[in-house]
């Protein structure tokens, strides 16, 4: 009987341990109360062996839904029968979803179906009712612009304004900081404000302030502002990017013994956007020139070019440099092709580099070549803006930078066969002596002496240490072969410690800055011996696609064409020793940190 006992509580087990490691899929729901306009959780555990499809949330008539995170943990089961292991690992992942009611009444979720474990399973289907929670008086917001009207893509500073009813019931009352907590931060959408309030120390004042209610008197507020200097994208009353605020107004509250706050009963509310004065105007059309890329507000504009004494075809870097009081960020180029004077003068690169933002301005770099000798100038380049005091287009111009251009070299075919022809031809040729034989001996008793070697004791020396000599002049002459094949080599090898000594100099000169070597000099020679580049003279531009090419992290390509372009700006706006000190520094710092990364990569 025993026997037959244990027979049978063995095959439960083993019928019992594989459910426990089966799939299964569940829903879960905080409560079957919620309200319109304010979002609530909804969570789908999917549980796995070994794999599973993510699930397809369904569309809920009037509500909306939205897929916030996605979290996994591990579970592992073991049992031993009849001395087997058996069991294996669970992996279940939570989808958990943001459900906001949209209006009121009875919102449904119907059953979802998953593929777990190659089965088809389905969670419960579940009901909710939506009402809506009135949010009377307990909640404001507002924005208030620091002018009333704006353009398009022109700053303006506009502070959002949260007005939250003071809560005090009897002797129990709750300070600024407290219902600062009855925000719910993670339903809560800040639009363009949440950088700021989701900093671990929020950039946010508070003030008290009274305001009438809807019963006619007054009431305390703790009002929370956030400021911020933001760019309008559209025109028409600013949104602030949807501005959502949601709150659990605390209805009971509690103190434990260390005087910390508890929310015992709360009622969730939520207010967008009541009221603002900013109204968003878009640039006009008519009147708008040629070449506009979205300038808005005052700008300036001034270009700079090196070399500036080339050949024809030879590159030249051309830094435009725009400043003003638009988005730099999305600020484009000025569109030079449909510029007068630069497509039948230049053959202009489409490579044109993003541009880099320093404050208020932005530089560009393109590469120009000039198409003949009988180019004298690059032409001033437009800037076209819209100017918001008077409501009209306006065009500034940069200065037209000299060139001085030389005559493409040319090579006849006369030189290009002789370039190929060894320098020296030598001439074997025989002379015939009418003398004979007398002419190279007259001697005839030393011409028929014994002509046998012998070998001397001041000799040996010699005859030992004739191949020691030849080995080393093998040597020398083995190096030297080396060097002139492997010029290039050696120049990469000290390029780093050429270019230090350089900067060196330029820190222990004290004499004029004419007369000295340039910060701009050392990095553009460093960049080209370091990757062995055959190029006499090096631009911005190919030094940036050359340190890409070499593998050199984008960062650090960055941060040298900006370094660059600083010295570029000083070198052709009137330089100082000073600034070929301050930029030593810098390229230095470049130099090094590329040499670091392309030292790995050997």
């Amino acid at each position: 009987m025993r026997n037959r006992v244990a027979v049978i509580l063995g095959l439960l087990m083993c019928w019992t341990a594989p459910a426990a490691l089966a799939g299964e899929v569940k829903l879960l729901t905080e409560s079957s109360q919620v309200y319109v306009g304010v979002p609530f959780a909804v969570a789908i555990d999917v549980t796995a062996s070994e794999k599973h499809e993510a699930p397809e949330f369904p569309e809920i008539e009037g509500a909306t839904s939205e897929l916030i995170n996605t979290s996994t943990s591990m579970r592992t089961s073991h049992i031993i029968i009849n001395g087997r292991q058996m069991g294996g690992t669970e992996e279940t992942t939570r989808y958990l979803y943001n459900v906001t009611p949209l209006k009121q009444g009875i919102l449904t979720i119907p059953r979802i179906e998953v593929d777990v474990d190659g089965e088809k399973l389905s969670t419960r289907s579940a009901n909710f009712r939506a009402t809506v929670s009135e949010k009377g008086d307990l909640l404001y917001v507002e924005l208030v612009g620091a002018e009333d009207k704006v353009y398009v893509g022109e700053p303006i500073d506009v502070t959002l304004r949260v007005w939250l009813k003071e809560y005090k019931q009897r002797r129990t009352q709750l300070n600024y900081r407290e219902m600062w907590q009855a925000i719910d931060k993670n339903a809560t959408d800040w639009g363009v404000f949440e950088d700021l309030v989701m900093r671990q120390n929020p950039d946010v004042k508070i003030a008290q302030m009274q305001r009438v209610g809807d019963d006619g008197r007054k009431y305390s507020y703790n009002v929370y502002e956030i400021r911020k200097e933001v760019w309008p994208t559209r025109p028409g009353k600013f949104e602030a990017g949807g501005v959502r605020i949601v709150v659990n107004y605390p209805l009971k509250v509690s103190r434990d013994v260390f005087g910390s706050v508890r929310f015992s009963e709360t009622k969730p509310i939520f207010a967008t956007i009541d009221k603002t004065n900013v109204n968003v105007l878009d640039v006009p059309t008519k009147g708008r020139p040629p070449g506009f890329s979205g300038a808005v507000g005052s700008h300036s504009i001034r270009a700079t070019a090196t070399p500036n004494h080339v050949r024809v075809g030879d590159p030249i870097t051309l830094n435009i440099t725009v400043e003003g009081e638009s988005q730099l960020e999305h600020l484009q180029a000025p569109h030079l092709k449909e510029v007068p004077g630069f497509n039948d003068q230049f053959q202009i690169s489409d490579d044109t580099l993003p541009g880099v933002v320093d404050g208020r301005r932005k530089t560009f770099s393109l590469s120009l070549r000039a198409l003949s000798d009988q180019v004298h100038e690059i032409p001033r380049i437009p800037l076209p803006y819209f100017d918001t005091d008077s409501e009209t287009f306006k065009t500034v111009y940069s200065e037209p930078i000299p060139l001085d251009v030389d005559p493409a070299q040319k090579m006849s075919t006369m030189d290009i066969v002789q370039s190929g022809e060894p320098a020296m031809q030598s001439e074997s040729r025989l002379t015939r002596l009418n003398a004979g034989i007398e002419a190279n001996r007259s001697d005839i008793d030393s011409l028929l002496a014994d002509q046998r070697l012998k070998l001397v004791t001041i000799a040996a020396p010699v005859v030992v240490g004739a191949p020691l000599v030849f080995m080393a002049c093998l040597l020398i002459r083995r190096r030297s072969e080396f060097r002139k094949s492997n010029s290039g080599l050696m120049t990469q090898r000290a390029a780093f410690k050429t270019a230090l000594s350089r900067l060196d100099a330029i820190n222990r000169s004290s004499g004029s800055a004419k007369d000295q070597d340039t910060a701009l000099n050392v990095i553009l020679v460093y960049i080209r011996d370091r990757l062995m580049i055959g190029s006499e003279v090096l631009t911005r531009s190919d030094a940036a696609q050359a340190l890409t090419d070499a593998g050199v992290s984008a960062d650090v390509v960055e941060s040298t064409n900006r370094v660059i372009a600083d010295c570029e700006a000083a070198e052709f706006g009137g330089r100082s020793h000073g600034d070929d000190v301050r930029h030593a520094g810098d390229v230095r710092t470049m130099i090094e940190q590329i040499e670091k990364q392309l030292g790995k990569r050997k």
